[in-house]
């Protein structure tokens, strides 16, 4: 017989953090998707558990950053202790405002998180999550990929057809090794074992990093009532005998009383500092782990993930729509790897400060770390997170092709602050644009100029808001109130009248009203038509399947 073939534009392959995020997108942008997740439960066990502003901004445009919020730990500060015990570094987190629209660090539940997204995928008729499903082969012609998948359930096994496929399938991903493609990078010998704890009730505000040569130790409040330490193995040690109950005890006690917690999961893993070699074979793509793997240090393993699936989903749905032509897709990886390297490479720069297993360069850190905190510059680079990789594309789908010097803002991410909406309610500047494209025009702008981005965003499906002071009332459509003045000292600062931004909130380009054939004529080279979004009405179930959560 032969087997039945299903069809589909997206397949994605692999349903944790980053391919549920990924399908949600997917489906805001009406795009047939099909996840496929070989695990026939969802995944009870914490894993990942930071969460920074851009991420939630990327929550934000699936719609979901509200109820996953509402289960998070907003994290005021990251204590850095040395082997003595005493506090040799402050990472201030509470009142640092990157402009994103969030706080920089929180901390979450793996588990809930991956109901929501899931719950989420429900919304859309035209997306659907098969269990048990393992991806055995693959193989592409110009029309398309077909994908040989096994029923864990009864190893029966049928043909899934898509346009593209997605690995969101983890470190070891299947697809990855099917595709040939390496990892480059270096396993180390260090490792941690992550425990997870439940308590009576939530633990005391704490965050922070025991860089002890002797062993490292990380503990941290986590959402509700969870508090994980994480603590290094030495190399004497192997990580099954730590994992002895009486052991665990041991490395809880000074933070927690062992009687009084439930341990969720503990569980040894290895730092890596990997990049797949290509995140691209043809019609199959590789994001997350599959793509990158970093050390745990600064928290960005799933971050960048989730980056991953913001800048991929908008282009595969303007070419499964016929709005835009392959080579869109090329830019994923142009633009993702830098910014995934560059965060690796902070990692480790950071993993071997606060990670030394030298007693002498310990002391050195500690004391040096004391003396540079009383120099405010050096006060600010630290207390700021100036180390922290900033989002930036340098070259991609922008106006030039890159930025061309350093002070240009295309490829930068546009701020987010808080705007007045028609009808006087503040909200989130995201919230008026809209899930595709959109453009600002400054209010100082001529009526020519406005009524020619008007136009422009018409051809593409835009949103185009016109900036209006405070001053000036109430928004009307079409408006939006600069109710912090931040917008307008953008606009200022880089000279410009008109900044159209893409659907993950990177600029594409911003200039002199002008000049805004220009901008309009390189950005219709690319895009040919709207991205296509699903009716607004189709996204008023949400608090329906939010308040199912409880």
């Amino acid at each position: 017989m032969t087997p039945l073939v299903e069809d589909t534009d997206v397949l994605i392959s692999g349903c944790g953090p980053v391919g549920a995020l990924t399908a949600n997108l997917l489906g805001l942008y009406g795009v047939r998707t099909v996840v496929l997740e070989r695990d026939l439960t969802p995944h009870s066990q914490p894993r990942a558990i930071t969460c920074d502003d851009e991420a939630m901004r990327i929550y934000q445009a699936a719609g979901l950053a509200d109820v996953l919020d509402a289960h998070m730990y907003t994290c005021p500060e990251v204590e850095l202790v040395g082997a003595s015990g005493e506090l040799f570094a402050r990472l201030v987190i509470q009142g640092t405002d990157f402009g994103y629209g969030y706080s920089a660090l929180r901390f979450f539940s793996q588990p809930y998180l991956e109901r929501i997204l899931r719950l989420g995928l429900s919304r859309f008729p035209h997306v659907s999550l098969r269990l048990g499903q393992r991806v055995e082969a693959y193989s592409q012609d110009s029309q398309g990929i077909s994908v040989t998948v096994s029923d864990a359930r009864d190893g029966s096994e049928r043909t899934v057809r898509a346009r593209y496929l997605l690995a969101c399938d983890g470190g070891r991903s299947t697809l990855r090794q099917l595709a040939g493609i390496d990892m480059v990078g270096a396993t180390y010998d260090e490792g941690m074992l992550a425990i997870s704890l439940l308590l009576p009730e939530p633990p005391p505000p704490l965050c922070r990093m025991v860089c002890d040569p002797h062993r490292h130790v990380f503990v941290a409040r986590c959402a509700g009532n969870e508090l994980r330490v994480e603590c290094m193995i030495r190399a004497d040690e192997k990580p099954e005998d730590l994992l002895k109950p009486e052991r665990i005890r041991e490395f809880i006690s000074p933070y927690v009383d062992p009687d009084r917690a439930t341990v969720q999961r503990a569980a040894a893993y290895i730092f890596n500092r990997r990049v797949a070699s290509r995140w691209r074979d043809g019609r199959l793509f590789l994001l997350g782990d599959a793509a990158h793997l970093m050390p745990p240090v600064l928290g960005q393993g799933l971050c960048s993930g989730l980056r991953d699936a913001a800048n991929i989903s908008w282009k595969l749905a303007s070419v499964v729509h016929g709005h835009a032509d392959e080579p869109l897709l090329d830019t994923y990886e142009l633009e993702r790897r830098p910014h995934a390297e560059a965060m690796l490479e902070a990692s480790v720069n950071m993993g071997r400060i606060v990670l030394t297993g030298s007693r002498p360069l310990a002391f050195v850190r500690d004391n040096v770390f004391r003396a540079l905190d009383r120099i405010p510059r050096v006060q600010r680079f630290i207390r700021n997170l100036e180390f922290k990789p900033r989002p930036l594309i340098p070259r991609g789908f922008m106006l030039g092709g890159s930025r061309g010097h350093s002070q240009a803002p295309e490829g930068t991410y546009f701020p987010q602050p808080r705007v007045g909406a028609p009808g006087g309610k503040e909200v989130r500047l995201d919230e008026l644009l809209g899930p595709g494209f959109s453009i600002l025009v400054h209010p100082e702008t001529r009526e020519a100029s406005l009524r020619a981005a008007q136009v422009l965003a018409e051809a593409i499906g835009a949103r185009c808001l016109r900036i209006i002071p405070p001053r000036s009332g109430h928004a009307q459509p079409g408006e939006v109130v600069d109710v912090e003045g931040k917008l307008d000292t953008w606009f200022r600062e880089h000279r410009v009248d008109i900044a159209v931004l893409r659907p993950d909130r990177y600029l594409f380009g911003a200039v002199r009203g002008s000049h805004l054939a220009w901008l309009s004529a390189a950005l219709r080279g690319w895009i040919h038509g709207p991205l296509r979004t699903v009716e607004p009405g189709a996204l008023e179930s949400a608090p329906a399947f939010i308040s199912s959560v409880g």
